[in-house]
């Protein structure tokens, strides 16, 4: 080493020292020995191979940099004899300080770093050491533009920069281009970072800097996916992604994960988007990356926002603020309080909502982001449009047009011109909101934007209906449609495709008004009919023919093990008269994490998309016919041909539906469709539902209290029942005529009303008809077929901790058939449903029930051992058997997400049954027990289940006429 080089510089690579330092180096790191003792040149050589292995770690093992940072403190600290000199004592400190700051980074404590690394710098500088003193800044522009002062970090970076090109250090003057780059990036200047970007890719590639040359890529990729080239930021992220793969760069490649996820985002490419954002996010969660996995979160709520998963969005945001805030990271943050904003807006919270964008635009502002300030305009202006005020929704929505553009943010351009025509629309301007329509479309066209592109159509087709034009308004809405469902269909999980659709169901409904107004004359009801059930429970039949396994992994079953523990504990303290409030907000935590848990594990299964695409075929080739009546609409049309020929001559379908507030039906029968119009106003009919429910749960503690009362509450609820008949089944009678058999598809509310209890002043409607109700035409389709026959095993549980009649009540179902089985009192266990459950023609449970109104998810029966819930019951596999639910309230629905109503009849169905029993209120189960007895007599007589349904309700009321008492249990999925 020559005598001008300070001897406390690095040392050459080929050094012998320096070779024999690094492998201890290395051996330290991946052995965990003790740090030992050695000579003063020793040390400063080890002080320089740890510094380099933290780099080397950097990318691929935060963990790693940490632990060799550690090591280079305790060899700063370790007593030296004799006493180390003051350089080789510097030196070691400023080595420390440096590679302190780097583990403090992939902490995400940038504040510390940039303290850290200022004193490495300054013990450099005291030895002459100029290069070291240099890089120690290179990492300090990065950690500065996390923290937001983009002022300090773009000097610092230009003052290192000149210093390195004085130094002849190319390389290193890469590095500084590339965090100049992300500097820029942050700040949304996306030309600049493009320039910096590219310079530190070109001259890493020509040093052969792979690792720096990946993270080079990744940023430009983002640049230009920004201003709109999202073809090229595809190739540039695939070939990090790659490249980051094969060098064993994990880090880098969940950066490049995450880049290609958002650009999938951008595209409506939703299973790949969600796939690659929770890979992405699980990388940084096991490398102990907080800063990045705050993003991450931030990021997967965006995409559950775009999604309409609402109340799940925004959980992700609040958890994503407060790591944010907890790490000091403004600008993300600024950011994350503006999705923050939308995703309250959404959810019709406006004061809340104006309360976020304005902390977000205060921060935009503070950094002179016009483009987060654009990005809360937007937002602003779908507020003021949800509250009817287009001309401020105009204005705003051109305001953040306008920034976009001059900032040369493509995409939020578009979605900007996109509220604009919104604005136009509900202004009534016809003639400007048409231009802009088609604007706005050719360049979503242009960007591949699918959403706007449905926005784009969906406003196009109002337009033309609006203009008396309905064959180029029908076009239009199909072509939303299509585009939709391209995207809508690759989801993974039913969960999200309910969501989705629920909040884009407008060109649906546009169609469904052209049929009506078409229909009007003839009172034909076959396109109506079509439309209708179009977009009806389309999540539930996607995943009755997809059938995908539940998700299962030790972290999903040790919440579940939680969660039961949690039930038990709750139930005890309720028992013993001392509920917790703690307790119980812990048991609704661990439910939102296991349903979150359960959407991840299937965000990531591959084959998703390949399964419901699947499903799509097997769709087509089930419902499909080869007549003009078949219409391809990727094996989600309903084929009504099909329906009729599986309709006997005394059957029919009756499918409500509203729209614009009138309640109308199709009635399908083997010969027409009828559609009858205008049964009544919607409002009004909601309200009598609920006064009739209302009626009925005066009854829910037990009738002995209330017996003297009875033949006024049951005049009363027979009164209500009279108006509901004459409103929602009356005006049906000419059409159904001579039917014996109905299967009933309702409209929201109206799935908990007891059609069989409907009276028309001489007696109720299940005193002359078989009914049945199915979640749409296409899955009333599964159980047209004639039931098998009499039943021939059947497996009954009864728990009667709660329900007194409950174990005699199942010994005595089993006892009516060759091949009963009863599973009784500690036996009734989920673990026995699991076991024998797939074996059994009849499943009878008999035990207490909850539904759960803020979670139907979790509605559950209460076994033995635990709940069973319905999340667990969709894993269940069934045969196509009936499932008979003899406890409360478990053929109530909620969560109404378009129209996917969420509860245990849903459960069941998805598990396999072909038919549910369930009941819509609270049973007793003394006359349960008597009621029960009559059904199974007749179902195992050969009867099928409605036939059976209707004797045992004649039988009950016969000597409890209230129809609390006999109209409590509904028939699912078939007769």
């Amino acid at each position: 080493m020559s005598l001008a080089v300070p001897p406390t510089a690095p040392p050459d690579d080929d050094d012998p020292a320096a070779v024999a330092a690094l492998a201890l180096a290395r051996q330290l790191l991946d052995d965990g020995l003790a740090l030992p003792v050695l000579p003063a040149a020793g040390r400063l050589a080890l002080g320089w191979a740890l510094k380099a292995q933290c780099y080397a770690a950097w990318s691929s093992q935060p963990q790693q940099a940490g632990r060799a940072a550690a090591l280079l403190r305790q060899l700063r600290d370790q007593p030296a004899v004799p006493p180390l000199d003051a350089d080789l004592a510097t030196a070691l400190a400023a080595l420390a300080d440096w590679t302190d700051a780097i583990a403090r980074i992939t902490e995400g404590r940038m504040d510390l770093a940039v303290q850290r690394l200022d004193e490495a710098a300054a013990g450099f500088v005291r030895l002459g050491l100029r290069g070291p003193a240099a890089q120690t800044q290179v990492p300090k522009v990065m950690a500065l533009t996390l923290l937001g002062q983009h002022g300090r970090a773009a000097a610092c970076g230009e003052h290192t920069q000149r210093e390195f090109m004085q130094l002849g250090d190319r390389r290193s003057a890469a590095k500084v281009s590339l965090n100049l780059g992300s500097l820029q990036l942050r700040r949304d200047a996306y030309r600049l970072a493009i320039g910096h970007y590219r310079d530190a890719a070109v001259l890493f590639a020509r040093a052969g800097d792979v690792e720096h040359s990946v993270m080079a890529d990744i940023g430009l990729g983002d640049a230009l996916a920004a201003v709109g080239d999202l073809d090229e930021a595809r190739r540039i992220h695939a070939r990090a992604r790659m490249r980051a793969t094969t060098h064993a760069l994990p880090v880098l490649a969940a950066l490049a994960d995450e880049s290609l996820a958002l650009l999938d985002l951008a595209r409506g490419r939703w299973a790949d988007a969600l796939q690659g954002l929770e890979r992405a996010r699980r990388s940084y969660e096991q490398l102990a990356m907080p800063q990045h996995l705050a993003i991450a979160e931030k990021q997967l709520g965006d995409a559950y926002l775009e999604l309409r998963l609402l109340p799940e969005a925004l959980a992700l945001l609040d958890g994503a603020l407060a790591r944010m805030q907890a790490l000091d990271m403004p600008d993300d943050l600024a950011w994350a309080l503006a999705q923050h904003g939308r995703a309250l807006a959404l959810l019709g919270r406006p004061g809340e909502a104006r309360a976020s964008l304005q902390r977000a635009a205060g921060q935009f502002a503070a950094r002179d982001n016009r483009v987060g300030g654009a990005a809360v305009a937007l937002v602003q202006s779908g507020l003021a449009l949800a509250g009817g005020d287009a001309a401020q929704a105009l204005a705003l929505a051109d305001v953040a047009a306008v920034a976009y553009r001059e900032e040369g943010q493509a995409e939020g351009q578009v979605r900007a011109e996109a509220a604009a025509a919104e604005a136009l629309l509900l202004a009534g301007d016809a003639p400007a909101a048409q231009a802009r329509l088609l604007h706005t479309l050719a360049r979503a066209d242009a960007l591949q934007l699918g959403l706007v592109q449905v926005q784009c159509h969906t406003g196009l087709g109002l337009l033309a209906r609006a203009a008396g034009q309905p064959a180029q308004a029908a076009a239009a809405f199909d072509r939303a449609i299509t585009l939709f469902d391209e995207q809508r269909r690759a989801l993974p999980c039913d969960e999200l495709r309910s969501a989705f659709l629920a909040d884009h169901l407008r060109p649906y409904l546009g169609l469904l008004r052209l049929a009506l107004d078409a229909a009007d004359a003839a009172a034909d009801g076959t396109e109506v009919l079509r439309c209708l059930d179009r977009f009806r429970a389309r999540a539930l039949g996607e995943r009755l023919l997809q059938g995908a396994a539940p998700v299962s992994d030790d972290a999903t079953q040790a919440l579940r093990t939680r969660l039961n523990w949690l039930y038990r504990r709750q139930r005890k303290l309720e028992d013993e008269g001392e509920p917790s409030a703690a307790l119980a907000d812990e048991l609704r935590q661990t439910e939102r994490a296991l349903l979150e848990r359960n959407r991840r594990g299937r965000l990531l299964d591959s084959g998703a998309t390949a399964a419901v695409d699947a499903a799509a075929d097997a769709a087509t080739d089930a419902l499909a016919a080869p007549a003009p009546d078949a219409v391809a609409d990727g094996g989600d049309a309903l084929c009504i041909a099909s329906l009729q020929a599986g309709l006997g001559p005394a059957d029919a379908l009756v499918e409500y539906g509203v729209l614009d507030d009138e309640l109308f039906a199709c009635v399908v029968t083997r010969g027409q469709v009828r559609l009858q119009r205008r049964l009544a106003h919607w409002p009004a009919v909601r309200d009598a539902v609920q006064a009739l429910r209302f009626q009925i749960d005066a009854l829910r503690h037990g009738v002995a209290p209330l017996a003297a009362h009875l033949p006024q509450l049951q005049r009363r609820a027979e009164a209500h029942l009279r108006r509901l008949h004459g409103w929602v089944w009356a005006p049906l009678d000419d059409a159904l005529a001579g039917c014996g058999r109905v299967l009933v598809v309702p409209h929201e509310q109206l799935g908990a009303l007891p059609f069989t209890a409907l009276h028309d002043g001489v007696a109720p409607l299940g005193e002359r008809l078989e009914l049945a109700v199915a979640a749409s035409a296409r899955i009333a389709l599964r159980s047209l077929p004639a039931w098998a026959g009499a039943p021939r095993r059947v497996l009954a549980l009864g728990d009667d901790r709660r329900l007194v009649h409950a174990e005699a009540e199942a010994t005595a179902v089993a006892a009516l058939f060759a091949q009963g089985e009863a599973a009784i009192g500690g036996r009734a266990t989920l673990q026995t449903l699991r076991e024998r459950a797939g074996q059994a023609d009849v499943l009878h449970l008999a035990c207490h029930a909850e539904f759960r109104h803020d979670n139907p998810m979790f509605s559950a029966l209460q076994l033995a051992d635990g709940p069973l819930t319905a999340e667990q019951a969709e894993g269940l596999r069934l045969p196509a058997g009936i499932v008979v639910l003899s406890a409360c309230e478990t053929g109530l629905a909620g969560e109404h997400r378009g129209d996917e109503l969420v509860g245990l009849v849903r459960a069941f169905t998805i598990a396999g049954a072909s038919r549910v029993l369930a009941s819509l209120w609270p049973v007793d189960d003394g006359v349960t027990a008597a009621f029960m007895a009559g059904f199974y007599r007749a179902l195992g007589a050969g009867q099928a289940p409605a036939a059976a349904l209707r004797q045992a309700q004649q039988a009950v009321r016969q000597t409890h006429p209230h129809p609390f008492s006999w109209a409590a249990f509904a028939l699912h999925g078939g007769w």
